[in-house]
C-alpha cells in the first residue's frame, strides 16, 4: 500500500537532522517508526547527500542480521564508512544490541555522523539511555495513525471514505497494517497476532521469569478496561474472588508490575493526576489508556464496554500526538477528564459520547463549576450542534480530530 508522510512526527525531528543529539524514535511495534526513518533518510538524500553516506540497518531484518553486540555493530559500520564526509546512520530496533547504550555512545563520538535510532521498549530506552546519555539524546514518541492520518492514508490508497469512517476508527484504530484486512475476522486475527508478538518480543524476552499465564490474564483485563480507574488491589479482587487478603496483597504487587510492563512496550499509557483542588493523596489508583482502539477492541468484551471510554482513549492519544502533556484533573469531589498542558499554559477538557439530554449536559458542563482557574474549558462530543454555554466551548469530535477546530491554552 502507498505510504503517507508522517509530517506530524517528522517536523519535530527535522530541526535536528544535522545535530549531534541522538534522535530516538520510540513507540509500539508496527506503528510506522521504520517508515518515518526511511522518509527522513529520503529527505536527507534529497538535500544532496549521496546514498553511500546514508546507512540504514534494520536489526530485525536482513540489513542487520547477526548484529547483536557493540563489536558487531561497529564492525559493520566500519565497513560502510570508508569514505570521508559526514554519515547519516539509521538503526532500527536498537534494543537488540546488548548494552546498546554503550554502542550508541561510542558511535556518537567515534564517527562523523548524525545518528537516528528506533526502539519498542521504553524501559530499555528511557532507563539506559537516560543513565548513559543524559543531555545527548532526544526522544520523539510516535503512535499509530491519528484520525487525520488515517483519512489521508485511505485517500492515498483509494479506500472509499464513508459516513462510517469515524466509527470505523473508533472501533479499529489506526495501526497502518490493519487496512490490509478485509473483514472483522481478519482484523481480530491481525490484532491478536500483533498483541502476542509484542508480548513475546518486548515483555517475555525481557522478563524471563514471568508467570506468562497470569500475566496474560491481567494484561487482557487491563486492555479491555483501559480508560477506567486501575487499582492493582481492585483488579486482584476481580480476578481472584474468594482469595484471602494476604494472597490478594501479593497478587496486587504482581499486577502492579504487570501493568508497568504493558507501559514499557507502549501498549498502555498512564494519564497521571493533576490536582485542581483538594490535597494530593496516594490511593494506589491510576488511569491508563490503550495505545490503539483496534488492539483494545480485539479483546472480546471490550466492544461491550461504555463507548465513552473508547472516545476518551482516542482523544487522549490525539492530544499526546500533538505534543501536549495530558493529565486527569482531580477535584475535591470529582474529576475532569483531561488537563492539557504545554509549558505554563493549560486547558480543561470533558469528553462525552452524546449530550443526549439536559441532565447529561448539566453533568458534563457542570463538572467545571468548582474550578476557579480561568484557563479555557471544553466539552467534546459527537453532537454536531454547538451547545457552548457559560464560557465553556463545545467541539464536535471528528472536526477536532481533523484539525478543523482546535483548543487554545492559557
Amino acid at each position: 500500500m502507498n505510504e503517507i508522510k508522517r509530517e506530524g512526527v517528522i517536523k519535530k525531528i527535522r530541526h535536528f537532522y544535522d545535530s549531534q543529539y541522538i534522535k530516538v524514535i520510540t513507540g509500539i511495534r508496527r506503528c510506522g517508526k521504520s517508515v518515518v526513518m526511511k522518509q527522513i533518510a529520503e529527505e536527507i538524500k534529497q538535500s544532496g547527500v549521496d546514498d553511500e553516506h546514508i546507512i540504514y540497518l534494520d536489526l530485525e531484518g536482513k540489513s542487520g542480521e547477526g548484529i547483536t553486540t557493540r563489536a558487531a555493530l561497529e564492525k559493520k559500520l566500519d565497513s560502510l564508512t570508508t569514505k570521508p564526509g559526514k554519515y547519516y546512520i539509521f538503526i532500527d530496533e536498537i534494543q537488540h544490541v546488548k548494552k546498546f547504550e554503550e554502542a550508541i555512545a561510542s558511535i556518537r563520538v567515534s564517527y562523523d555522523c548524525s545518528l537516528f535510532v528506533t526502539g519498542s521498549n521504553s524501559k530499555l530506552l528511557k532507563g539506559k539511555l537516560q543513565d548513559r546519555l543524559t543531555g545527548r539524546a532526544k526522544e520523539f514518541p510516535m503512535g499509530p495513525f491519528t484520525y487525520a492520518e488515517a483519512t489521508e492514508f485511505k485517500k492515498a490508497n483509494n479506500i472509499p471514505l464513508t459516513e462510517g469512517d469515524f466509527e470505523d476508527y473508533l472501533t479499529w484504530g489506526g495501526m497502518p497494517q490493519r487496512y490490509e484486512e478485509e473483514d472483522e475476522e481478519g482484523l481480530v486475527n491481525y490484532f491478536q497476532g500483533l498483541y502476542h508478538s509484542i508480548l513475546t518480543k518486548d515483555v517475555f524476552s525481557t522478563h524471563k521469569k514471568l508467570n506468562r499465564a497470569e500475566f496474560e490474564k491481567v494484561a487482557g483485563y487491563a486492555m479491555e478496561n483501559s480508560g477506567r480507574p486501575f487499582s492493582a488491589l481492585s483488579v486482584a479482587r476481580a480476578l481472584y474472588p474468594g482469595e484471602t487478603e494476604e494472597v490478594l496483597q501479593t497478587k496486587a504487587k504482581n499486577i502492579a508490575n504487570y501493568e508497568s510492563y504493558l507501559e514499557e512496550c507502549y501498549l498502555l499509557s498512564e494519564c497521571p493526576p493533576y490536582y485542581i483542588s483538594g490535597k494530593q493523596f496516594l490511593t494506589g489508583e491510576k488511569k491508563v489508556y490503550c495505545v490503539d482502539q483496534g488492539l483494545r477492541n480485539s479483546f472480546s468484551n471490550a466492544l461491550d464496554t461504555d463507548p465513552s471510554f473508547g472516545l476518551e482513549n482516542v482523544i487522549f492519544q490525539e492530544l499526546k500526538s500533538r505534543g501536549y502533556l495530558v493529565k486527569r484533573g482531580k477535584l475535591r469531589n470529582g474529576e475532569i477528564d483531561f488537563v492539557v498542558i504545554k509549558g505554563k499554559k493549560k486547558a480543561f477538557l470533558q469528553v462525552a459520547y452524546y449530550l443526549a439530554s439536559e441532565k447529561t449536559m448539566e453533568r458534563e458542563y457542570g463538572a467545571f463549576s468548582s474550578i476557579k482557574d480561568a484557563s479555557p474549558k471544553y466539552v467534546l462530543s459527537l453532537d454536531r450542534l454547538d451547545s457552548s454555554r457559560n464560557g465553556i466551548t463545545h467541539l464536535y469530535i471528528p472536526d477536532f480530530l481533523r484539525g478543523k477546530v482546535d483548543i487554545t491554552l492559557s
